[in-house]
């Protein structure tokens, strides 16, 4: 399903346009592209360290904050790294990361300048 689903939901993109205007969607989405370099950051700062709590706890917030700015590749991404670290799954989480570097960075360029 990850393969299907798409990098932007544009229609979750149109909606936050629609509803605080075009001026505050791109404060608003420039806001959340400096959230991504940040927990992405801390992310790998905490999978490096083996800090499960940590690195469960940031991958959620950064999973609610993307899928509600339509990023809906980068929430699974996110999901995927809360869950295995909540299960405690730590085998994983290296390509865990991988994957979410990489959707990251597509989901940066995705939302442009």
């Amino acid at each position: 399903m990850g393969g299907q689903m798409p990098l932007l939901d544009q229609p979750v993109l149109d909606q936050l346009t629609a509803d605080v205007g075009q001026e505050s969607a791109a404060f608003l989405i420039s806001s959340l592209k400096q959230e991504i370099e940040k927990t992405g950051s801390a992310l790998a700062k905490f999978a490096s360290e083996g800090d499960l709590e940590q690195l469960e706890i940031q991958a959620h917030a950064l999973k609610s904050a993307a899928r509600s700015f339509g990023a809906m590749r980068l929430g699974e991404a996110c999901y995927a790294l809360e869950e295995a670290a909540r299960d405690e799954r730590a085998a994983e989480i290296g390509n865990l990361m991988s994957r979410f570097r990489t959707i990251s960075e597509e989901t940066l360029e995705a939302f442009g300048d």
